[in-house]
């Protein structure tokens, strides 16, 4: 392993209540889990332009137990103002739409970032991790909005596009290793720690996701998410190969510490479908445990190239963006498990 005492500035859903489809893509990779789309298009919002890498905070304790932070245009640097457009959204009671959240601020400032990998919150502080940095603030998240703190680093050059994990007094990061050619990816995923979450971390295995256990560069991963289901870990990333846009594919270990098996994609676009928002692909998944409706969810940018349905999105050009959830009463885990996966 290798101790991180310094490093290289860089310059945190679809079927009509069925299952993922059980037919191989073009490259022949297996399907593996039961998520399901809540609704025909279970978007969460359309109004609010260009969303993406939304972070989904759940806390039980609070009177509003879930607050959605998603990222949007970054900061308008041309104007007097510099407003970073990322929203926070927060609801008492869950719902895959916006129509059951409150918009707190539609100009949320974090730190000027265009985008947000992952956040954990422990022991009421939260931790938000973005290029290198990691923010932090203790408090209501409604309140914090300019107020949070650069306090910590992670070195990306290691593991960029991450995602966190807190278990046991330990910060697990994960994040693409190695140059995918021509795209912002990784050919695997580096697993580092940190007992402080804001540095001193240390590198464990560069491989401990590896999408290309023969060599080369043929596939790319990023983006990752993960979550414990009794005593197994289950990571949700980004997954992409020349000519074959992202989906996300689910990976399993017994360990942290271990390497992770690839179980199989569990999320991938409408590509034959033209009435719904995401026909060209789905990536950037959040998962979390809902304990209200007793389902697992994860929220994903979902992209649409058709121009059907259509919207307003005034930043992009010739395709549209938007966040939307996916359900699984296990998490994806084998039907079989269904009664221990709590």
């Amino acid at each position: 392993m290798v101790k991180i005492t310094s490093f290289l500035k860089s310059g945190l859903l679809i079927i009509v209540l069925g299952f993922v489809s059980s037919s191989c893509t073009s490259e022949d990779l297996p399907t593996w889990g039961n998520w399901y789309r809540p609704a025909e298009n279970p978007v969460f919002n359309t109004e609010t332009g260009n969303n993406h890498d939304a972070i989904l905070f759940v806390d039980t304790t609070l009177e509003y137990p879930y607050h959605l932070v998603v990222s949007g245009t970054g900061c308008a640097t041309q104007t007097s103002h510099h407003l970073e457009k990322t929203f926070l959204w927060r609801t008492k009671n869950f719902s895959w739409s916006s129509d059951s959240w409150e918009l707190i601020s539609d100009s949320y400032n974090i730190g000027c970032q265009y985008e947000y990998d992952d956040g954990v919150k422990v022991n009421g502080k939260y931790f938000i991790y973005e290029n290198g940095i990691v923010y932090t603030y203790t408090g209501d998240l409604e309140q914090a909005s300019g107020k949070w703190k650069k306090e910590g680093t992670f070195p990306v050059e290691l593991a960029d596009d991450i995602g966190v994990f807190y278990e046991d007094g330990v910060f697990h990061l994960f994040g693409e290793f190695g140059d995918y050619p021509g795209r912002p990816d990784g050919t695997s995923l580096a697993h580092l720690t940190s007992h402080t979450g804001l540095g001193e971390w240390v590198l464990h295995d560069s491989l401990a996701v590896d999408a290309n256990p023969n060599g080369g560069k043929k596939y790319g991963v990023g983006d990752p998410t993960i979550i414990k289901i009794k005593q197994e870990y289950y990571l949700y990333c980004d997954f992409e190969s020349e000519g074959v846009p992202y989906k996300i594919m689910a990976w399993k270990s017994s360990s942290l510490y271990n390497k992770f098996e690839m179980l199989g994609i569990s999320m991938e676009a409408r590509s034959d479908q033209t009435k719904n928002w995401d026909n060209e692909r789905v990536q950037d998944g959040d998962v979390a445990y809902i304990p209200e409706i007793d389902e697992y969810v994860m929220i994903c940018n979902m992209r649409d190239t058709d121009g059907n349905p259509g919207g307003n999105f005034p930043t992009l050009k010739g395709f549209t963006r938007v966040v939307g959830f996916f359900y699984s009463k296990t998490g994806g885990v084998a039907d079989e498990q269904k009664k221990e996966a709590r």
